[in-house]
């Protein structure tokens, strides 16, 4: 298990679903502070900078969904 801590300490999580076909579709979900089952996650949680590959295009990828986001 692995969450991802976003800015503000918010955990981000996959969490899958499946389909009513059977289609199994891996979503994320969002734990803010304060939730039920933010203390589950927390031991898990690796931040953001230090799940990226590294690749070069990674800060850019970033910087242009910031900047869509806060539009």
């Amino acid at each position: 298990m692995t969450a991802l801590m976003l800015t503000g300490g918010v955990l981000r999580v996959i969490e899958p679903i499946t389909l009513p076909d059977g289609t199994r579709v891996d979503c994320t979900r969002d734990i803010t502070p304060g939730a039920p089952d933010y203390g589950d996650w927390l031991p898990f949680a690796v931040p953001e900078e230090a799940a990226w590959r590294g690749d070069t295009d990674d800060a850019a990828i970033l910087d242009r969904w910031r900047a869509a986001a806060s539009a």
